[in-house]
């Protein structure tokens, strides 16, 4: 028997599921100019948003803006049919919309974007709707003037609260990383009030995200050069990783290395973890981009992994799948609509994607 609080979610993510584009569709964009890629999404279930834009201003980022415009609505929808702690849960990964558009404002003002550029990249959501922002980038001339424009929102609050630990670094990083780390803990304490094997699953899924995020930050780190302290700073909250493992990952002198001190702990999680950083360490000495690519699909890898487990049950195991099949879709679709503006070798963007029925 269902649980109560499944009765109306369900069945909306199973349509939602049912709009996914196949992968042969998929896959038969690439290679095609901006305007056929955008006459094709028109037919498809981004066929509102896709209708909506300026043909006069066709490009890349508009496209993309109308994909993430559909995968918040979508979102938004999830919340409306949902309760308790399900939408609770919810209604923190829809803050990290608001949390891109609170960076989209920090950038645009930091390098004196125009309004009219910068509300290209805006998803309208929540308390930042499309009149809020354009307000916002209007009236402010400096950073400062952005975070006293955010005075009643939590994110004011969190970036007067940044540390400024480092006064040379002239760029946003600080702030984005204190938005991001906040928004992650709030959908980590979120997902810690789901109960039984809900709770479990969630843990997993969001787990495999974050610890993946991290490892992503300290390969580029290391790359760049960026000192150790430095790195530390710009970790997310860690499930799987402790603090230790994380300190001997980026103390380690090569990428084998620190993969080695990671692959460690990854054995000891379930069997997603331990083939992501197996196949990591194979692949060590690859370039930065295709390890990269390797941690982008453990998300995806666990969702369908735990469908796989608790196929028999509904539980968030379905709606979170549902969810990470849903965000590899659009990043698969901006792949393919960049590597046709830039006119990429279709086989270099063929390689780039990340399809379901190859993991």
């Amino acid at each position: 028997m269902k649980p109560l609080e499944y009765k109306d979610i369900m069945p909306r993510v199973a349509l939602e599921n049912l709009k996914l584009i196949e992968v042969e569709d998929l896959i038969g964009l690439i290679g095609k100019d901006l305007e056929s890629i955008r006459c094709v999404l028109a037919g498809s279930p981004y066929g509102e948003h896709i209708s909506a834009l300026s043909v006069d201003r066709m490009d890349s980022v508009s496209l993309e803006a109308a994909l993430l415009q559909n995968y918040a609505e979508t979102l938004k929808k999830l919340v409306r049919f949902s309760s308790g702690s399900i939408r609770k849960l919810l209604l923190a990964f829809l803050k990290r919309f608001e949390v891109s558009n609170v960076k989209t404002l920090l950038r645009a003002v930091k390098g004196k974007i125009t309004v009219d550029e910068a509300m290209r990249h805006i998803v309208p959501v929540g308390f930042l709707d499309t009149n809020r922002c354009r307000a916002i980038l209007a009236e402010s001339k400096s950073i400062a003037d952005v975070i006293n424009s955010l005075a009643d929102l939590e994110y004011g609050l969190i970036i007067k609260n940044v540390p400024n630990k480092h006064k040379k670094i002239e760029d946003l990083l600080q702030l984005e990383t204190a938005l991001d780390k906040a928004i992650y803990e709030e959908i980590l304490e979120s997902a810690e009030r789901l109960k039984g094997v809900d709770k479990k699953i969630a843990r997993d899924v969001l787990g495999i995200e974050l610890d993946t995020l991290n490892v992503r930050i300290i390969l580029k780190c290391k790359a760049l050069g960026v000192s150790q302290e430095l790195i530390k700073d710009y970790l997310m909250p860690t499930v799987l990783f402790n603090e230790k493992t994380l300190e001997e990952t980026i103390k380690a002198t090569t990428a084998k290395a620190a993969i080695s001190c990671l692959l460690i702990v990854a054995e000891t999680g379930n069997v997603v973890y331990k083939n992501i950083f197996t196949q990591l360490l194979r692949e060590c000495d690859a370039p930065l981009s295709r390890l990269e690519a390797i941690l982008d699909k453990a998300p995806l890898k666990m969702s369908l992994y735990m469908l796989k487990e608790y196929a028999r049950y509904y539980n968030i195991g379905f709606v979170l799948a549902f969810l990470n099949l849903k965000w590899v879709e659009i990043k698969n679709l901006r792949c393919i609509i960049k590597g046709a503006e830039r006119r990429s070798p279709p086989s270099q963007v063929r390689k780039l994607l990340t399809l379901p029925s190859e993991l």
